[in-house]
């Protein structure tokens, strides 16, 4: 190979290498354009890469936005389920204070039933009188 003819063939290679890459820039354009929303509708390159870092700017803005708000709001739910935790302690122990104080109860109305019942069994039946008729107690004042 000569010279002239790899000076060529350099060229050429360089030709198409450039090429490509202005195929490759062109067509990142273009899928900007389409993504991109069209205010005024120009599809030059240049204003399709203005648009496009306006909108990347406006982006931007937008999600420190959002990222300010939902901090917020993460806030707010994690103070509000902080006062529904304890509200839900609160109820737990005055639910076992209650069911602490139904025990006693009922245990004490066991022991009010058992004395009962054994005070009745001491004193036996009422006595019947010869009509079959329990005895009458008077009254004395």
């Amino acid at each position: 190979m000569g010279s002239e003819e790899w000076t060529r063939q350099r060229k050429d290679n360089h030709k198409e290498v450039e090429r490509r890459r202005r195929g490759n820039i062109n067509e990142g354009i273009n899928e900007l354009g389409r993504i991109v929303p069209s205010g005024s509708g120009e599809k030059s390159k240049g204003a399709i890469l203005s648009r496009a870092v306006q909108y990347i700017h406006h982006l931007k803005e937008n999600e420190a936005r959002n990222i300010e708000k939902w901090t917020l709001e993460k806030l707010l739910m994690d103070q509000a389920m902080s006062e529904i935790q304890a509200q839900l302690e609160e109820i737990r122990r005055l639910w076992e204070t209650e069911r602490v104080a139904r025990i006693d109860l009922e245990s004490q109305l066991k022991e009010v039933r058992g004395e009962n019942t054994q005070v009745g069994q001491k004193r036996g039946p009422p006595a019947d009188d010869d009509q079959g008729e329990p005895e009458k107690r008077q009254r004395t004042e």
